[in-house]
């Protein structure tokens, strides 16, 4: 693991955000300027874009298959924003299943481990849905 400064004001912009991910298992793959791109072998992988000095978005994407009727996919996707209590589900330009949640103000450890908890809450709704395998990759 690369030593990190986490007080430099020269640090990466999610420096605070990686060494907690790194701290829960997550191995750091790719990451740019104000974003970083995480995978997990047994949580979903997170993507997470610093949006100016708001706050982190924090994503997951899936790929779907592509026999997939869209009108039927819309409404899984609505099926599952009915049942997920923190983030939310939508289709994106690319064609991917795209989950995010904002985590809104600077990092804070307890925050941000809660904010972590409620994914893990949400994608265990999302992984017992029986039109998961139909839909996706």
């Amino acid at each position: 693991m690369q030593d990190i400064d986490l007080q430099n004001a020269v640090a990466h912009c999610l420096a605070k955000y990686r060494n907690h991910l790194e701290f829960t298992g997550y191995k750091i793959e790719d990451e740019g300027e104000d974003w970083l791109f995480s995978r997990h072998p047994r949580k979903a992988n997170l993507w997470l874009k610093k949006v100016g000095d708001r706050g982190i978005l924090v994503s997951t994407m899936y790929g779907v298959k592509e026999n997939v009727k869209r009108t039927n996919f819309l409404e899984f996707i609505n099926s599952l924003n009915a049942e997920f209590l923190f983030m939310k589900a939508y289709l994106n330009d690319e064609g991917l299943l795209r989950l995010e949640t904002f985590f809104e103000g600077d990092y804070d450890r307890t925050n941000f481990s809660i904010l972590l908890e409620n994914i893990e809450f949400d994608m265990n709704i999302f992984l017992e849905n029986q039109l998961l395998e139909a839909y996706l990759q």
